[in-house]
């Protein structure tokens, strides 16, 4: 019967210390064969992350230079955290492609990986008009919730342009989850990076009206938006052909045929993922409206620091992809041993660069939230607050490579339900108690934050000690649900 195995030596020829104690030996000796597999896949998608937020950063830039500058930055804000929370719910539904197939690759089994992405788009397919539909209806509910009538109608005008974006942006995910499961992310990152100059070049024509079009305002970061998408999605047509070409496959017809047997397992993996990652979102929806009920600067100060903190965050969530995909593959060779080093090696690389950063982050933070806004009011409301996000972003970059790893071994549910304890259970209600309840303010919220960002990162550490000993056990790994056979061509 097959085993899970521990090879004595690793693909750089290291001596196998997978049992040795947590000291400086061992410690390095499991970083030292696993870094440059991991920099390699993880380090261009953390580059093409970073430029992908930077088309966010490049809207808050421009969004800011415009008449009533708080007032259109917090209703775009609030406007993204609506879509976002939709949206990726359905992205997130094609995680259970991004665990199966490396473990195909992991197999041997490429050609499997083309299968799977044919059925992604039925995801595409479905998931279009239900995340269009849904973020409209959404605004209905503002009003409920205490938000200004002037910030609902701003990004009402701004969605009605972001929301025609979403065809090329789940179509877009879908390849790049092919491309990573094959370990070819290049033209990923180009693709990504790439993004911000494009982006900016849409905002400076569609919002000031350059190149004989009319100004359309905070609507033109929207519109500029779904350039970019189309932008994106037309480099990764290209890229999925070439290795489809390099790989001697093909993508035929009859692979859009829907297929159950591998339809469910892709969403009985995603689902989880992505009901985790809306639940994620919709918890900075929810601290947003908590920040709206202190004032219109308050809201667009928390936005603010919001933003770059998350552009940092990027670095972390590029290296996460690594993880799932060396988890994975290893999994599907039933690599023990690489499955701990790749874990050791995406948490040492994510907390050590987030200590790196939030030194200058910390001390210059008046000089970042001084660049983000021309209102020195919301300016000076946000510098207060790096302090509490450098803490909360080191949680969640430990947090985001545990969630990596175990999606890596077809494990949504453990990320979610500790998503579900550390922001709602714990997180969300002691920011309003805080922020809100105590008059707090902004500071409450934050700590609010810190709370749901820490809980996960000790649930999920849990989670995968689990899994480490059950696998260490288990004789017969094909008997997993994920470990499913490919059909005969």
């Amino acid at each position: 019967m097959s085993q899970f195995v521990e090879p004595r030596s690793s693909v750089s020829g290291s001596q196998d210390t997978s049992r040795k104690p947590w000291g400086t030996g061992g410690f390095l000796s499991r970083l030292g064969g696993e870094i440059r597999p991991t920099l390699k896949i993880g380090g261009p998608l953390a580059l093409g992350e970073l430029g992908w937020m930077s088309t966010y950063i490049v809207d808050a830039l421009m969004i800011g230079r415009l008449p009533h500058s708080a007032l259109a930055i917090a209703a775009s804000s609030l406007g993204n955290t609506i879509y976002y929370a939709i949206v990726f719910f359905v992205i997130y539904l094609l995680n259970g492609m991004e665990a199966m197939v490396p473990q195909a690759v992991g197999r041997g089994d490429r050609g499997e990986g083309v299968r799977l992405l044919g059925q992604s788009f039925w995801i595409v397919l479905i998931g279009t008009p239900v995340v269009m539909g849904a973020t409209m209806a959404s605004l209905l509910l503002l009003p409920h919730f205490g938000t200004p009538p002037e910030v609902v109608a701003e990004a009402r005008t701004y969605l009605n342009a972001l929301i025609w974006s979403t065809g090329p942006l789940l179509a877009y995910m879908a390849l790049r989850r092919y491309l990573q499961g094959i370990s070819r992310v290049l033209l990923v990152s180009v693709s990504l990076i790439t993004a911000g100059v494009v982006n900016w070049a849409g905002d400076w024509a569609f919002l000031f009206g350059h190149l004989g079009l009319r100004p359309m305002g905070v609507a033109g970061s929207g519109w500029g938006t779904c350039v970019v998408r189309v932008w994106m999605l037309l480099l990764l047509v290209v890229g999925v052909a070439h290795a489809l070409r390099h790989e001697g496959l093909r993508f035929e017809w009859s692979m859009l045929r829907p297929d159950w047997s591998r339809l469910r397992p892709m969403l009985k993996i995603g689902l989880p993922s992505g009901i985790d990652f809306s639940l994620d979102l919709l918890q900075a929806t929810a601290l947003g409206v908590l920040a709206a009920k202190l004032g219109t600067t308050l809201l667009a100060a928390n936005q603010v620091v919001l933003d770059l903190t998350a552009f940092l965050y990027m670095v972390p969530t590029g290296l996460s992809y690594a993880a799932i995909i060396r988890v994975g593959q290893g999994y599907g060779r039933m690599e023990l041993r690489q499955i701990r080093r790749s874990i050791t090696t995406v948490v040492a690389l994510s907390a050590g660069f987030t200590l790196l950063v939030a030194i200058p982050y910390v001390g210059w933070s008046r000089v970042w939230a001084g660049m983000y806004t021309n209102d020195s009011a919301v300016a000076a409301a946000a510098a207060p607050l790096f302090l509490f996000c450098a803490v909360g972003l080191l949680a969640d970059s430990i947090a985001v490579s545990y969630a990596g790893a175990l999606t890596g071994l077809s494990d949504t549910r453990s990320p979610l339900v500790a998503n579900l304890i550390g922001n709602w259970v714990l997180g969300v209600p002691t920011a309003w108690w805080l922020g809100v309840h105590m008059g707090f303010g902004l500071r409450g919220i934050w700590f609010g934050r810190i709370v749901g960002s820490t809980v996960p990162v000790l649930i999920q550490s849990l989670a995968w000690n689990y899994h480490m000993r059950k696998l260490a056990r288990t004789s017969e790994p094909a008997k997993l649900p994920i470990m499913i056979p490919s059909p005969a061509k």
